[in-house]
């Protein structure tokens, strides 16, 4: 008998008792008690009510309740059975609720889903560990202390900002500093790290090589010891105890092993390239010394060849020698030299009238330099910008002149010098007075590596002859050592005398 079937016939039922007074007074009879299980004591319940006390909807949840119990017991009955009789249990069977208790584990599933709790506030377990977890008290101290101190230091701040005079800002820092090596002090290694920052911003020569050294081999350290402290919680598991050196020993190797791997890397790249670029030049040569032949043959039979055979054997050589023209543009390659820099000094435009009509060429100089005595200068014609740059840029590498720098940042003495309707004079500057020149020569004389030098240029300003007059300027300064073996003597600071 199905459920809907059963519970029909309860809703009749209780239909003909409201409608019959005489059967009112009737009470249901108890269930009789289930057969002996270990589910007995849990689900036996006595339905001797009586329908005229309950309400009518009490009276259907009340017969409801009895047909699922009693549908339950029969399920169950029917499952021992099959258990003795060795039949397979089903698995909707296996997985029925005993207790009831279905019901209320879905409710509480929906209000965890509704009011769902993060990570951090879920509850621990709890662990097996020797050290016992800090109470919550204690870190709400810490954090208190420390917004104390924040805001304390908050305040000498602001009182520092807003001091008056000298006086007032002097005692206001020292409290700041007070306040820095008490609540929070840096550790010793990195104190030394500041310190010598401090003194690597004034000093100059030799001693900021000498510091800069050190600062180096002290950032090592700290690295090493930071990345290798074995009381440091983010290390835990990360270092592996060997029985070798310090480690900042084994920092340095593994770099030198990085930089080995790194090089041997580039040798085996820099190889497959020139490979690449020999068989490149191979194919390139064999195509040239091929077209060379083919001209070679046709200039050869062009001596003894007339009329429109001789034509055609002409169109044929300026075609071969065109192609020859273009393969070498492909492959010329403008130079280029590491730590050389290239600057624009002019792009001047002509125009030339002829019968044809107007010629227009442009004309650009270009000079380059690497900052350290080191200059050269080009210039190119040809009908286009692009073309005439190329052209400088290739030649520029090729007119290189050294100068030399006196302390390595101006020149030794004043000179000056004449080109055309040029002059140009040159003159040595003290430490930081800056370049002092117009644009043509600060450009030359910072592409030579000079910083201290003041210029002045009389008469025609075109650049070409200004730039000639200033390389001119600079190849003539005479040096300490060039006046020692011309006259024989010792040259000495004029601040020692």
């Amino acid at each position: 008998m199905s459920k809907t079937t059963a519970l029909c016939r309860f809703l009749l039922r209780r239909r003909t008792l409201l409608a019959n007074p005489r059967y009112c007074s009737h009470t249901f009879p108890p269930f009789p008690p289930p057969p002996s299980s270990i589910f007995a004591t849990q689900i036996t319940r006595n339905y001797s009510s009586n329908f005229l006390d309950l309400s009518p909807t009490a009276r259907l949840a009340a017969a409801e309740r009895a047909f699922d119990e009693i549908e339950e017991q029969a399920a169950r009955e029917r499952r021992e059975a099959n258990t003795k009789a060795g039949v397979a249990v089903a698995a909707d069977e296996d997985e029925e609720d005993y207790l009831g208790v279905g019901p209320l584990i879905e409710r509480l599933e929906k209000r965890n889903a509704k009011d769902k709790v993060s990570e951090l506030n879920q509850h621990e377990e709890a662990t097996d560990s020797d050290s016992e977890p800090e109470d919550e008290e204690a870190i709400n101290m810490r954090s208190e202390m420390f917004e104390k101190k924040f805001n304390q230091f908050e305040k000498f701040l602001d009182n520092f900002s807003k001091a008056e005079n000298f006086d007032d800002a002097f005692k206001w820092m020292k409290r700041i500093d007070e306040f820095e090596d008490k609540h929070f002090a840096l550790r010793p290694e990195y104190r030394v790290i500041g310190e010598l920052m401090n003194k690597l911003k004034v000093a100059e020569g030799k001693d900021k090589f000498l510091l800069q050294v050190k600062l180096n081999r002290a950032l090592r350290l700290a690295e090493a010891r930071d990345a290798f402290d074995p009381n440091d919680p983010a290390n835990y598991g990360i270092i592996e105890r060997e029985d070798v050196g310090a480690s900042v020993d084994r920092v340095e190797e593994r770099d030198m092993e990085e930089d080995q791997e790194a090089k041997e890397i580039e040798g085996k790249i820099d190889g497959l390239e020139f490979d690449d670029l020999k068989q490149k030049d191979n194919k390139f040569m064999e195509k040239i010394n091929e077209i060379d032949k083919k001209l070679e043959e046709r200039l050869a039979e062009l001596d003894y060849t007339f009329g429109k055979k001789g034509k055609l054997l002409e169109e044929e050589i300026r075609d071969l020698a065109e192609e020859r023209n273009s393969l070498i543009e492909q492959k010329r390659q403008p130079l280029y030299r590491k730590g050389f820099d290239v600057r624009l000094v002019d792009v001047n435009r002509t125009c030339k009238v002829t019968k044809g009509g107007q010629v227009i060429k442009y004309t650009a100089m270009l000079a380059c330099g690497n900052y350290n005595g080191v200059i050269g200068f080009a210039k190119a014609k040809a009908p286009a910008v692009p073309i005439a740059l190329q052209k400088a840029y290739e030649k520029c590498f090729q007119n290189l002149h050294y100068v030399e720098r006196h302390e390595d940042h101006t020149i030794a003495h004043a000179i000056q010098t004449s080109y055309k309707k040029t002059k140009v004079y040159l003159w040595p500057a003290p430490t930081q007075a800056g370049m002092k020149a117009g644009r043509t020569v600060e450009i030359i004389l910072c592409l030579a590596g000079f910083k201290n030098v003041k210029s002045k240029v009389v008469g025609s300003r075109n650049p070409h002859n200004t730039v000639k007059a200033v390389f001119k300027a600079l190849n003539a300064i005479e040096t300490p050592k060039d006046v020692q073996e011309k006259f024989g003597r010792t040259v000495v600071e004029s601040y020692l005398l």
